[in-house]
């Protein structure tokens, strides 16, 4: 992957990070509810990657999850290209 590629995906990765947390707050979920509904005991996976570290991300599972569980389809999830 070229150095443009990886910033493009990075940028997204960053978008889909912003809508799912918008998705999440207009829902007034937390973060440990949220990690919960993702099958995970503390609010410190969902944090990492609201806060980007260590290249944290949602995957494709994740999303798949999160739009049965609002009522969404799957192309909801994610943010325009």
């Amino acid at each position: 992957m070229s150095k443009e590629e990886h910033l493009v995906v990075k940028a997204y990765y960053d978008a889909l990070t912003q809508h799912v947390k918008t998705l999440r707050k207009e829902r007034k979920i937390s973060q440990l509810k949220l990690a919960n509904i993702l099958g995970h005991n503390s609010t410190s996976f969902v944090a990492r990657i609201e806060l980007r570290q260590n290249q944290a991300n949602y995957n494709l599972a994740h999303l798949v999850i999160l739009a049965k569980e609002w009522n969404l389809g799957i192309h909801e999830m994610l943010p325009p290209l």
